[in-house]
C-alpha cells in the first residue's frame, strides 16, 4: 500500500489564535454593513460642520484648530474603510488564509488593523479585526462632535503684504469658449482679457465660460457687471455679495473691504468673471492675490481673472497674459444667427423676403447684436414689401454720416432706429427710451420702478384703475423684450425679487445719443445716473433739459437756484441718494413746469411747504424716506394724479392734504406705521374725479375691513392685514360679507400676516359667483396655529405668485392644483408639513409652475403622493430639506424649460434616483 508523506509547515499557535479572535466577531459582510452606517452618520455631520464652516467664515470668522483636527481625521477614516471596502471586494470565498499567516512581502510586525500586505489585506482573519476598529474609530469620532466648543473662531488679522496675480454653443462662440478654457485647465496664466466692439458677444461668451466652470474645478465662480463708472468699493460690494460674505460694511474704506476679501478668498480657488470694464482695476483690492506667508510652503490656491472690455489698452493696463479679440461673425455665421432668431416660415414664404433678409443680414456687418435685434425687428412682417423698405431705411445714410458716430456705432444706430421705428406705436417707443434713465447695466424692477415711470410720465395715461394700466405695462415691457431691446434678468436672487430687466450698454447708448445729441438736440435730456456724483453739474450744465436723471448717487444737498432756472424741465429723478436729506425750499420754484418728481430712498425728513408751488406736479414718488408729515399746503397740488408714499414713517397728515387732491388716481401707503383717524378721515373725504386706487396696511380686524368696505369711489389694489398689534382674534371667514367689492374685485395683492387663526378661509361673498378676480400675489406670513388654508368657491384664475413663510403648522398645500396660472411656488418654514400636495385627485392635473422653493421644511418628505406633470418649470431650490430624497418628476422634464436647481451638497448627493444617468443628466444644472 502506497503511504504519502505530507510535511505541513503550519504554525498551528497562530492559526488557532486566527481563528479563535474571529469567532466573535461575526461574518466580514454583516460588519462591513456596520462600518458604513456608521460611517454614512459620520459623513453627514461632517458635511453639516462644513456649511456651518462656511456660514462663519463669511462673517469674518475661522475654523478652530479643534475642528480641522476632527475634520482631517474623518478625512483619514474615510480613505481607510474604502481600502477596506475595496479588500472586502477582491476576497475570495476560500481566502480565509490562516494557513498563510506568514506570507507577503513586508516582514514588519504588525498589529490586527493596521495596514497590511496585499495576501494579508484580502485575509477574512484581518478583515474583520480591521472593521472592528475602524468602527471604534468612527464611534469616537461621533461622540466627539458634542463636546466641540465651538465651530470657529475670530480670524487673526491677515499679513498686509501681498503679491498680485500675474447648453450649446452660440453661433462664433465655440471656438473662442475652447480656446479660453483649455488655455485656463492648462495653468499658463490666471489673467484673461476678452476685447472687441461693442454688441460683438463678449458678454455671451463670458457667460458660457461661467457656465463651464460651475461644477467642480473651482471653489468660488464669481460674476460682477463692472459698467463705466463704477467705483471699486462697488465692485468689493457686489463681490461680497456674491459669495454671501457678511463682514463688508458700508463705511469701510477700499483696503480694509479687500483685506476681508483676501481673508476669505486666500485658500480657495476662485474664478472671477468681469463684464465690461472700462479702465484699470485693482484684482488685489477684489481678493485676488496670494498670502505672502504660504509660498514655498505649499501649493497655492489658484485665482483667475476673466473680464470683458472694449479696448485693447484695458487688457495691457490690466496686465493679461491672454489677450482675445472678439471678431465680428463671417457672411456664413452672421446669417446662421440672423435666421436662428426669425421664424422660418417667414423666411421660407417668399423668395423676395429671404432676398431682402439677406441683404439685411449683410447691413449688419456681422455684429451678432445688430444681427439678433434687426431679426427680432423683422421677425412678425409677412410681406416683401415691409422689408424691402427696411433695406432702404437703413442704406439712406442722409446725415447719419456727419453726427461723429464712428463706423461701428453708426452701423448698431441704423439697426437700433430701425427696431426703435418697427416697434407698434408712439407709447412704446416712448417707453423705451425712458428705460435709458436708469445707470448702465441695471437692473430694473418691472414693477416697482419701470412700469410706475411709464405711468408718471403720462406715456400710460388711458385705464380707469391702476390694474388696467399695469397690464398695458407688462404689454409695453414684452413688446420690447420681444424686439431684443430689452433683456430679462436672472440674478442670483431671482428666486426672491421682482422680476427685472436690463438695457445692454450699447442700446441704452443709442437711445441717448437719439433723445440728447441728434440733429443738435443737446441736453434735452441729461443723465448722470449711478456715477457716485456728490454734487449736482453746473446749472449751465441742465439748464435747458426736458428730463434730468441723477439718481442712484451719493448726493447729499441741494443747491438754491432762482426762479424758473429750469423752465423747461418736466422730469426730475433724484432715488436712492441715501444722504439727502432735505430739500431747499427754492428748488420747487425754480422749476415750475415739473410734472414728474422722484425722490424715492433718501433720507428725507421733512418736505417744505414750498412743494405747492409746484402746480404742473401730476407724480410724486417718496417712498423709503423717514418723513413724518406732510406740509398742509400739500393739497395745493391739483393735478397730482400719482403719490406713491410706502415705507415711510408718515404719522401727521393734515385735513385735506389727500382728501382735497381731486385728481388723484394711485395713491400707494402700505407699510406704513399708520395712526388709524388719518387715513380712514382722509379717504372717506376723498371726491376725486377718478376711481382712487389704493395700497394700504391695516389691522386685521374685521371693523377695519368694514371701514374699506364703505370708503366711496375707492377699490383697494394693494392690502395687508397685519395682526401684529392684534392681542386676540377669533377664527374668522376672509371671504363672507366684509368683503365688498371695493376690497376684493380689483385687489392685486394681499398679504396676510401676523395671525393667530388655526383655519383660513377665502370665500365668495354672499350672491355673488367669485371675488379676487384680479389677484396675483398671495402672501401668509407667520401664522403660528394655522393648520389649513382653503378655498370655499373662489377662483384664483389670475393667481402668479403664493408665498407662504412660518406657518409650523399648516400640513399641505394641495389646494395649489386649483391655480391654473400659478407660477412661483414657495414655502419656508412650515416645519410640519410631510407633503406638499396630499390629495391630487383622480385628475392628472398639470402645472403652470417655474418657481419652486422650499426652505426649512425638516419633515418634508415628498412633493406630491404621485408624479405630477411641470412643463414649465424652469427654478428649482431646496434648502434644510433633508428628508426629501426624490423629486417628483423624471428625465424628460429636461426636453422643457429646466435652467436651474439649487440645493446644498449633502441633499444633492443624498437623493434616491432610479437610474443614475437621470442623475448625470440633471448635475450640469444643479449648483449648491
Amino acid at each position: 500500500m502506497a503511504c504519502i508523506n505530507l510535511n505541513l509547515d503550519v504554525d498551528v499557535n497562530k492559526c488557532l489564535s486566527g481563528l479563535w479572535a474571529t469567532l466573535p466577531l461575526g461574518r466580514p459582510k454583516s460588519d462591513i454593513k456596520k462600518l458604513e452606517k456608521e460611517m454614512t452618520r459620520l459623513r453627514g455631520k461632517r458635511d453639516d460642520i462644513k456649511n456651518q464652516i462656511g456660514e462663519e467664515e463669511r462673517k469674518g470668522k475661522i475654523p478652530t484648530n479643534e475642528v480641522n483636527q476632527w475634520l482631517r481625521e474623518v478625512e483619514e477614516l474615510e480613505g481607510q474603510v474604502a481600502e477596506i471596502n475595496q479588500d472586502f471586494q477582491s476576497m475570495s470565498c476560500f481566502s480565509c488564509n490562516c494557513f498563510n499567516q506568514t506570507g507577503g512581502t513586508s516582514s514588519r510586525k504588525q498589529e490586527a488593523g493596521d495596514q497590511v500586505p496585499i495576501k494579508k489585506s484580502s485575509n477574512c482573519c484581518f478583515i474583520i479585526r480591521r472593521v472592528a476598529k475602524k468602527l471604534g474609530e468612527a464611534t469616537e469620532l461621533m461622540s466627539r462632535v458634542s463636546v466641540l466648543d465651538q465651530i470657529a473662531t475670530v480670524g487673526p488679522s491677515e499679513p498686509t503684504v501681498t503679491i498680485p496675480l500675474s447648453h450649446r454653443p452660440l453661433v462664433g462662440i465655440k471656438s473662442y469658449v475652447e480656446d479660453m478654457v483649455g488655455y485656463v485647465d492648462s495653468g499658463k496664466g490666471d489673467i484673461i482679457g476678452i476685447y472687441g466692439m461693442g454688441g460683438v458677444g463678449k458678454t455671451t461668451i463670458l457667460k458660457s465660460i461661467q457656465q463651464h466652470y460651475n461644477h467642480g474645478k473651482f471653489d468660488c465662480v464669481i460674476w460682477v457687471v463692472v459698467s463705466k463708472d463704477c467705483q471699486l468699493k462697488k465692485l468689493q460690494i457686489d463681490i461680497a455679495k456674491s459669495l454671501k460674505l457678511q463682514t463688508l460694511e458700508e463705511n469701510d474704506d477700499e483696503q480694509t473691504c479687500g483685506n476681508k476679501l483676501f481673508s476669505f478668498l486666500k485658500n480657495k480657488n476662485c474664478l472671477l468673471l468681469l463684464d465690461n470694464i472700462w479702465e484699470y482695476v485693482d484684482l488685489q483690492l477684489l481678493g485676488m492675490a496670494h498670502s505672502a506667508t504660504k509660498r514655498g510652503q505649499q501649493q497655492q490656491s489658484r485665482k483667475v481673472v476673466v473680464f470683458t472690455t472694449r479696448s485693447e489698452t484695458v487688457c495691457a493696463q490690466m496686465k493679461a497674459e491672454k489677450k482675445i479679440r472678439v471678431k465680428c461673425l463671417n457672411p456664413n455665421q452672421a446669417w446662421q444667427l440672423f435666421e436662428q432668431n426669425i421664424d422660418g416660415n417667414v423666411l421660407s414664404s417668399d423668395a423676395g423676403i429671404k432676398f431682402f433678409a439677406e441683404q439685411l443680414a449683410k447691413e449688419c456687418a456681422g455684429l451678432p447684436l445688430a444681427l439678433v435685434t434687426i431679426a427680432r425687428a423683422m421677425s412678425g412682417k409677412r410681406n416683401w414689401e415691409a422689408w424691402n423698405k427696411a433695406l432702404h431705411l437703413i442704406r439712406d445714410k442722409h446725415d447719419w454720416t456727419t453726427i461723429g458716430l464712428p463706423k461701428d456705432q453708426l452701423i448698431m444706430y441704423n439697426v437700433f432706429k430701425l427696431s426703435y421705428d418697427n416697434l407698434e406705436n408712439d407709447s412704446i417707443r416712448e417707453c423705451l427710451l425712458c428705460c435709458a434713465l436708469w445707470p448702465e447695466d441695471y437692473e430694473i424692477n418691472e414693477f416697482t420702478e419701470l412700469i410706475p415711470c411709464w405711468i408718471g410720465c403720462g406715456i400710460i395715461h388711458e385705464f380707469n384703475v391702476i390694474n388696467e394700466a399695469f397690464t398695458i405695462g407688462y404689454s409695453h415691457l414684452e413688446a420690447l423684450m420681444t424686439a431684443s431691446l430689452l433683456e430679462q434678468c436672472t440674478g442670483m436672487d431671482y428666486f426672491y425679487k421682482d422680476p427685472t430687466v436690463k438695457m445692454h450698454d450699447v442700446i441704452r447708448d443709442m437711445a441717448l445719443f437719439m433723445v440728447s445729441e441728434l440733429k443738435g438736440n443737446k441736453r434735452k435730456w441729461i443723465v448722470k445716473a449711478g456715477i457716485r456724483l456728490s454734487d449736482l453739474p453746473r446749472k449751465e450744465e441742465w439748464q435747458e433739459a426736458e428730463r434730468a436723471s441723477f439718481m442712484k448717487n451719493e448726493i447729499t444737498s441741494l443747491q438754491e437756484y432762482g426762479a424758473s432756472t429750469f423752465s423747461k424741465l418736466s422730469i426730475l429723478i433724484f432715488c436712492d441718494n441715501i444722504g439727502l436729506k432735505t430739500i431747499p425750499p427754492s428748488l420747487f420754484a425754480s422749476m415750475p413746469g415739473l410734472a414728474y418728481l422722484d425722490l424715492s430712498r433718501c433720507s428725507i425728513i421733512e418736505l417744505p411747504k414750498e412743494i405747492c408751488s409746484l402746480t404742473e406736479l401730476q407724480y410724486l414718488n417718496l417712498s423709503g424716506n423717514p418723513i413724518t408729515r406732510l406740509p398742509a399746503e400739500f393739497g395745493c397740488l391739483g393735478k397730482l394724479e400719482y403719490l406713491l408714499l410706502c415705507y415711510t414713517n408718515l404719522k401727521i397728515v393734515p385735513n385735506g392734504a389727500i382728501s382735497n387732491l381731486s385728481m388723484l388716481k394711485w395713491l400707494d401707503m402700505k407699510e406704513i406705521p399708520l395712526v388709524l383717524e388719518w387715513w380712514w378721515d382722509e379717504l372717506k373725504c376723498f371726491r376725486g374725479r377718478h376711481q382712487l386706487s389704493v395700497g394700504i396696511s391695516i389691522d386685521a380686524t374685521t371693523d377695519d375691513i368694514e371701514r374699506l368696505n364703505m370708503l366711496p369711489n375707492v377699490s383697494i389694489w394693494h392690502l395687508i392685514l397685519d395682526g401684529q398689534n392684534i392681542s386676540k382674534l377669533p377664527n374668522y371667514d376672509l371671504g363672507t360679507p366684509q368683503w365688498s367689492f371695493r376690497v376684493s374685485d380689483k385687489l392685486e395683492f394681499l398679504y396676510i400676516t401676523n395671525l393667530r387663526l388655526d383655519r383660513l378661509v377665502l370665500a365668495t361673498g354672499v350672491g355673488r359667483e367669485s371675488s379676487f378676480g384680479y389677484l396675483k400675489i398671495l402672501q401668509f406670513n407667520n401664522l403660528k396655529l394655522l393648520e389649513e388654508i382653503s378655498l370655499n368657491g373662489v377662483r384664483l384664475y389670475h393667481l402668479r405668485k403664493l408665498y407662504i413663510f412660518n406657518c409650523p403648522m399648516l400640513k399641505n398645500v394641495s389646494w395649489v392644483l386649483q391655480l391654473p396660472c400659478l407660477n412661483v411656488l414657495h414655502i419656508n418654514n412650515c416645519r410640519e408639513m410631510m407633503e406638499l400636495i396630499s390629495d391630487v385627485g383622480n385628475s392628472n392635473p398639470s402645472s403652470s409652475l417655474q418657481s419652486l422653493q422650499l426652505f426649512h421644511m425638516s419633515k418634508l418628505n415628498s412633493i406630491a403622493n404621485r408624479p405630477l406633470d411641470f412643463p414649465y418649470l424652469e427654478y428649482i431650490r431646496v434648502r434644510r430639506c433633508p428628508k426629501l430624497k426624490k423629486l417628483s418628476f423624471g428625465v424628460e422634464i429636461l426636453k422643457n424649460r429646466l435652467k436651474r436647481i439649487e440645493g446644498d451638497e449633502t441633499w444633492w448627493n443624498n437623493l434616491d434616483w432610479t437610474d443614475k444617468s437621470i442623475k448625470d443628466s440633471f448635475t450640469p444644472l444643479w449648483y449648491p
